[in-house]
């Protein structure tokens, strides 16, 4: 992660208490003049991968890898998405 990324998690951090719901952040790369395409895979910070399904929605895949993820003390996790 870049430095400017990790000061904003923590900024984010700062603001949760450990008793709100988990917060999950999707970073996802779109290509200026380019639609953004549905997401197919999305990886958490420890490597693991979450790869779409046959017929599971794009929302699905987030549910599914949001439940499934890393996270951190206060209940944040970072997903970077591929299309």
């Amino acid at each position: 992660m870049t430095k400017t990324l990790d000061s904003r998690l923590r900024a984010v951090e700062g603001r949760l208490s450990p008793s709100t719901e988990p917060l999950t952040i999707i970073r996802r790369f779109v290509s200026p003049g380019q639609p953004p395409t549905e997401l197919q895979a999305l990886r958490d910070s420890k490597g693991t991968e979450w790869k779409r399904a046959p017929e599971e929605s794009e929302q699905g895949l987030i549910d599914r890898a949001s439940r499934e993820c890393v996270r951190n003390a206060i209940g944040l996790a970072l997903l970077c998405g591929s299309s």
